[in-house]
């Protein structure tokens, strides 16, 4: 049903944006990790669960105007470089940020929150504080020797 949602919301308002399915955007984001680690390189990880977005909204009119939200800010000011993919089983969107660390997503967010605030709707900001977990990656990973090291120290 999101899915279904999402491809009319780009319809409807002209967006130019791809999304892949989720087994493309699994594989892109395996490569994404290999290519981070032969390069040296970061991206950011974003989730966005699409029951646990709908259940914080009061009405289907809400949860509908932030995909609307959500997708004319990525539209306006997607890098090109930047991937969105459905998630395993169709259950939500996720978003790799490559080249970027946690200011990447700080800078989604701003323009998300940008366009949100230009239709009053204010909620926007709620749920991306509440439901979406950045993961900046290999920031993520601990190094071996540091494991080991706390583990000793505990």
């Amino acid at each position: 049903m999101m899915k279904e949602l999402l491809f009319n919301i780009i319809r409807k308002c002209h967006f130019n944006i791809s999304i892949y399915t989720a087994e493309i955007f699994e594989r892109r984001c395996q490569e994404e990790i290999i290519r981070s680690d032969e390069d040296k390189s970061s991206f950011v990880y974003l989730e966005f669960d699409f029951k646990t977005i709908q259940d914080m909204f009061k009405t289907e009119e809400q949860n509908e105007l932030f995909w609307e939200v959500f997708m004319e800010a990525l539209s306006k000011n997607r890098r090109g470089s930047d991937i969105i993919g459905f998630l395993e089983n169709n259950t939500g969107l996720g978003m790799l940020l490559l080249d970027s660390k946690i200011e990447g997503w700080n800078r989604v967010r701003g323009r998300i929150e940008q366009i949100a605030m230009t239709k009053d709707f204010g909620a926007a900001s709620l749920i991306l504080i509440n439901a979406v977990r950045p993961i900046v990656y290999p920031a993520c990973i601990q190094e071996p020797a540091t494991a080991e090291a706390a583990s000793a120290a505990i």
